[in-house]
């Protein structure tokens, strides 16, 4: 981790990525030429964003409050030449843990195709598929969080189709990956991969409709999944409405398989007085809903030769407004969120129980 916070102050500092045999010297020099020569291209500088994410949380049946930094996120991507690109992301505190989140090399040969090679996001899902910085919500739903979530270290490729408008009409994106823990790369051996693939049609510029599959080893490759989710959203004047649907098998009857759900309407009313510090206010509403659900985190239960349980059954609702400060600043969301669970047969957990939210969100 050390070399990696390295890694990204040094792209910081310099403000391009050397190619391969140059000193810094000689790349300046190059620099300087192309410029001097009328070129203004500046995809090689490194882009750096940040998301940092601050909460309050009030549990009304434990009448006790708790503060929490949910993100605190730190990324670095540009373009090494016109056809390569590279991303570094870390998040500095994610549940109290410093994780590595992205780390790819990517080329684009021809056209849009993109191939892509490192520790990244499986294609799979909408909401799952989100960075925190574009959620609408202050904590994420079932699917993205418990049982749709997932990163993995492999290779993937993919595609975008424009049409004669030259709007987006499909994107196609698949890949292989380890199927094992992330932070046992050098070990991940494996005889049969992960796989991913998502597919995004979107028949008209407001409607997305996004088929997806993931298959992944668990509990150290004692068990494995496949999981089909299918989504839909829609946006248009202000409204942004969505609907996901997931169901995960497990191979052998490692463990019931499981459905997950989340559906959320949203709507955000544009402020368009200048001289107004409030950008716009949204009001949002979601349900979302999750069988009894193993990560595989916690391994084989040796009695029953199954995967433990990590998440008991639940339905979720979630109201909620938010207010996004005017761009003149750091782009910032105040949430105010209210979360009501129902159990069917008990196992909430603490953190999961009914409560109030307040978060505030900036991203750079």
């Amino acid at each position: 981790m050390k070399k990696l916070f390295l890694a990204m102050a040094s792209l910081a500092v310099w403000g391009y990525v050397p190619a391969a045999g140059q000193t810094v010297e000689e790349r300046l020099a190059m620099i300087e030429e192309r410029m001097a020569a009328g070129e203004r291209r500046t995809d090689y500088l490194p882009k750096i964003h940040g998301i940092l994410r601050g909460k309050y949380e009030y549990q009304p049946e434990m009448d006790a409050s708790r503060f929490e930094v949910r993100n605190a996120r730190l990324s670095v991507n540009g373009a090494v030449t016109r056809r390569s690109e590279y991303k570094l992301e870390v998040d500095l505190c994610d549940e109290s843990q410093i994780k590595m989140k992205d780390a790819w090399v990517r080329l684009k040969p021809v056209g849009t195709l993109r191939l892509t090679v490192g520790q990244q996001r499986m294609p799979f899902s909408i909401d799952a598929h989100r960075n925190p910085s574009a959620q609408y919500f202050a904590n994420r739903s079932f699917i993205a969080k418990q049982v749709g979530d997932m990163r993995d270290v492999g290779f993937q490729a993919g595609y975008d189709f424009y049409n004669a408008g030259k709007r987006k009409v499909l994107a196609m994106d698949a890949g292989i990956f380890n199927g094992s823990n992330l932070d046992e790369q050098k070990t991940a051996w494996f005889a049969s991969p992960g796989y991913s693939a998502r597919l995004q049609w979107f028949p008209t510029k407001e409607l997305a409709i996004v088929p997806s599959v993931q298959h992944q080893h668990i509990a150290d490759r004692q068990a494995r999944y496949t999981s089909i989710d299918l989504g839909s959203y829609i946006e248009k004047d202000g409204w942004h409405i969505e609907a996901e649907v997931l169901r995960k098998f497990y191979a052998h009857n490692a463990f019931d398989n499981c459905t997950a759900l989340s559906s959320m309407l949203v709507y955000r009313h544009e402020i368009k007085k200048e001289e107004c510090f409030v950008q716009a206010v949204s009001a949002l509403a979601r349900y979302d809903y999750m069988q009894d659900h193993s990560s595989g985190k916690s391994g084989m239960d040796e009695t029953t030769g199954k995967l433990v349980l990590t998440d008991a059954e639940r339905h979720r609702m979630t109201l909620g407004t938010t207010i996004s400060v005017s761009n003149r600043y750091f782009p910032t969301d105040i949430r105010l969120n209210y979360e009501k669970y129902w159990y069917p047969h008990g196992g909430a957990k603490e953190s999961e129980m009914d409560k109030i939210v307040c978060e505030l969100m900036i991203r750079f």
